[in-house]
């Protein structure tokens, strides 16, 4: 698959509309956000989950991530674009809860921001190629601590530095979530099939394009090795 941007013009300027709401939640300029402010930026929101994703904000809110993928997607396939919109949408109401003084680590926010990380995982996976796609996904992991994040999080945000080509970001996705495995917080039996999958993959890659991609083969000999080594001490 070809990584291509969005297409559709309808959803790339909802994308930045959010975007220029996003901007101003999370500049010192958010303090000043009146009630009618917010109302009308809630008004929107709501407006725009009707629109493209065809239901409403409080729905929205009850599902799950794997839900949202359901209502996303068709015969197994997911909608890159309204996966990206849907996550532009999840992380601008939980800024806009902080800014109306819900704390960061408030269950709705931290809800909120989980699963605007899934989306936006899902779509690079599905390889759409808007160039703030990877910034998005490293400011949602800033914020999105280790230990709330699910194995299937974990598994995506493997997939998703796979997609991308980085493959030393996919490996330290392995690691970091090889840390939470070994904390006894973690699934151990999933890690170790994406490791596999993960490891076997790139083994039938050529030299260069694992150097382009910040792994040399060296490298990744020495890291599959540290991390089925590692599992082989996880207790079952």
């Amino acid at each position: 698959m070809t990584a291509v941007p969005i297409r559709d013009e309808l959803i790339e300027r909802a994308v930045k509309q959010l975007a220029a709401a996003f901007a101003r939640l999370i500049t010192g300029r958010a303090v000043n956000v009146t009630e009618a402010e917010a109302g009308t930026m809630r008004a929107e929101i709501a407006e725009l989950y009707r629109r493209f994703i065809g239901t409403s904000s409080d729905l929205v809110k009850r599902l799950s991530t794997e839900d949202l993928l359901g209502v996303l997607g068709s015969a197994g396939y997911v909608d890159g674009e309204r996966a990206y919109l849907l996550s532009a949408l999840l992380e601008t109401e939980a800024q806009l809860e902080v800014a109306q003084g819900a704390a960061p680590d408030d269950p709705a926010v931290a809800s909120l921001r989980e699963r605007s990380l899934d989306l936006a995982l899902e779509a690079g996976i599905e390889e759409l190629g808007e160039p703030d796609l990877p910034g998005r996904v490293e400011r949602l992991l800033g914020v999105v601590p280790r230990h709330a994040r699910s194995a299937a999080t974990w598994e995506r945000l493997v997939g998703f530095w796979q997609a991308q080509g980085v493959w030393s970001k996919a490996e330290d996705a392995v690691f970091a979530w090889l840390d939470e495995v070994e904390s006894g917080s973690g699934d151990e039996a999933r890690l170790r099939a994406v490791a596999e999958r993960f490891y076997g993959h790139l083994g039938e890659l050529d030299d260069d394009t694992l150097a382009s991609g910040g792994l040399p083969r060296e490298e990744l000999a020495e890291g599959r090795s540290e991390v089925l080594a590692r599992l082989a001490g996880v207790p079952d």
